[in-house]
């Protein structure tokens, strides 16, 4: 399995509502892309945050999967709406067996 995480700080000007519907579209996108097993977007409640709020967890059988999910033209639409939103973002990409 290849785990993708994503940690975001947003910019002041971003809406509780504009995170919410980038995180409800990125859900969507899960059975949409073949070897995803899963995506949940979710608030950060770690008190080590040093400011990242949210937090994006793919999950894809293999990094084929992640690779298809990141270039997939919904996840390109979005992800261009998450950087206009973003202060600063760091992305992890891993495999277990």
């Amino acid at each position: 399995m290849t785990i993708h995480l994503a940690l975001y700080k947003w910019k002041d000007s971003a809406t509780r509502e504009q995170i919410e519907v980038v995180f409800r579209t990125l859900t969507a996108l899960g059975p949409k892309i073949p070897g995803l097993i899963g995506i949940a977007c979710a608030k950060n409640e770690s008190k080590y945050n040093e400011g990242y709020t949210h937090v994006i967890f793919v999950r894809g059988k293999n990094q084929t999967a992640i690779d298809a999910y990141r270039s997939h033209p919904e996840h390109l639409k979005i992800a261009s709406i998450v950087e206009s939103m973003e202060d600063r973002g760091i992305g992890v990409d891993f495999s277990i067996p």
